[in-house]
């Protein structure tokens, strides 16, 4: 079922209200290196995972939906979906917030296409019933839309408030800051914040002589490197202030540790080697800790809400398993281990490396022949007793056969054939052995 778009509308976002867009502002946030890589590390990571629509089986094991919704492969019609998800990444790590607006449902009501909205397109508006918090008044362009056409994606959550916490406002401060220094750092390099020097002379000089004097200076020396001659009992004292004196590199060591706590990203994946982590010590077991304590808390949120847009019963999971994957030899010993551990089939393996699987054989689950209970102690079978009258017998050797018999005497024949003392002395001379008077020699 398609819907009409918004219509056009003059409305002005309302300005954000307090002290930090005189200094900071999420786009000038931006700007800065740290912001930027945590944001990038967040949005590509997160982006380029796939996410999948499962239910339960019968047997409580998870099932990828097929096909999978068309919510899920194409949130909305032109862009392409990497893109959407970064979009949505990007929009929580900067404004706390996602907004998206269902343009199109299916038969069953269920959106199928939703349009991304910049957060400041988006007003939102508390009932005057405080209760209903949860559920405020949306404003897309000043006009109001229904809250159940609004899709809204929170990333910091406080009861009592309809929106989700902007981490630029909140960490203004942390990053105001780095954005001087950089600013400090760049002008310093480029500029000079600093005199190189001064000239000094022990006369008495109006303003209007050392104004001059300086000109004069600059017009002599200035982006020259010519001897200076000094008149007048002027003499030229060179001034250095070294930047570590100045905790230049020490405020931005800080800043950058500090941005990247306010996003949970170690500081060692956005390039600050200098700290450490106790994640562990190799990459596999970094990417590890990185997934568990930092992109899962990310991707939840999504999960959650793209859930609520499926049919009941089916749920929506980002695959990590990528981010997991060891090294080569320590991932063929864990499949060597799942193998023989019976708890994995080699067509299964061989789907997780995406390779076609071998046949049925593939299918077959190994166990260990030495697997038993503890304390298990196996008993012999005994063995089991020959039929007392045997299906088929084999050929005796040196039992002449009567003509028109082509096989062992059998029991209930006519003939006199058949009858336990025939069958006894098949049997004797089939296996000596078991003649009782073979026995009692």
């Amino acid at each position: 079922m398609e819907r009409r778009t918004l219509e056009s509308s003059a409305f002005v976002p309302p300005p954000q209200v307090g002290v930090i867009d005189d200094y900071v502002g999420v786009h000038r946030a931006m700007s800065s290196m740290t912001v930027m890589a945590c944001v990038r590390l967040l949005s590509d990571t997160i982006a380029s995972l796939p996410w999948k629509a499962y239910r339960k089986g019968k047997d409580g094991i998870p099932v990828e939906v097929d096909p999978q919704p068309a919510i899920l492969r194409s949130p909305f019609p032109g862009f392409d979906l990497f893109q959407y998800k970064w979009m949505m990444v990007s929009s929580m790590a900067l404004r706390g917030n996602f907004y998206a607006y269902v343009t199109s449902r299916d038969a069953m009501f269920r959106p199928t296409a939703i349009l991304p909205l910049h957060p400041d397109l988006i007003f939102l508006e508390r009932r005057p019933d405080i209760l209903m918090w949860m559920d405020p008044i949306y404003r897309i362009m000043g006009q109001q839309v229904p809250s159940q056409d609004m899709v809204h994606i929170r990333r910091f959550t406080m009861a009592g408030e309809p929106w989700g916490l902007s981490p630029v406002k909140q960490a203004a401060a942390a990053i105001g800051m780095s954005l001087a220094a950089e600013e400090y750092g760049y002008r310093y390099f480029r500029e000079s914040a600093n005199p190189s020097g001064m000239l000094m002379t022990e006369q008495n000089l109006s303003d209007d002589v050392v104004k001059r004097q300086q000109q004069q200076w600059i017009a002599s020396h200035g982006g020259r490197r010519l001897p200076a001659v000094l008149t007048g009992g002027f003499s030229f004292k060179t001034l250095t202030i070294a930047p570590n004196e100045a905790q230049f590199l020490e405020t931005r060591q800080f800043q950058r540790s500090e941005i990247a706590m306010m996003y949970g990203i170690p500081p060692h994946m956005i390039g600050d080697t200098e700290r450490s982590t106790s994640w562990g010590t190799g990459i596999e077991q970094q990417s590890i800790g990185a997934v568990t304590f930092t992109f899962r808390s990310w991707a939840a949120p999504i999960e959650s809400v793209m859930t609520n847009l499926l049919p009941t019963g089916q749920y929506v999971r980002f695959d990590f398993n990528e981010l997991t994957r060891g090294d080569i030899k320590a991932r063929y010993d864990a499949y060597d281990q799942a193998i023989h551990s019976g708890w994995l089939n080699v067509n299964e393996v061989r789907r997780d490396e995406q390779r076609p699987p071998i046949g049925p054989d593939g299918e077959i689950y190994l166990q260990p022949v030495n697997y038993a209970p503890l304390g298990f102690t196996p008993v012999a079978a005994p063995p089991k007793a020959p039929p007392a009258v045997p299906p088929n017998y084999p050929e005796a050797p040196g039992v002449k056969e009567p003509p028109g018999k082509a096989g062992p005497p059998q029991p209930g024949k006519p003939n006199g054939k058949g009858t336990r003392d025939d069958i006894g002395e098949y049997f004797g001379r089939l296996y000596p052995w078991l003649d009782p008077e073979n026995q009692r020699g």
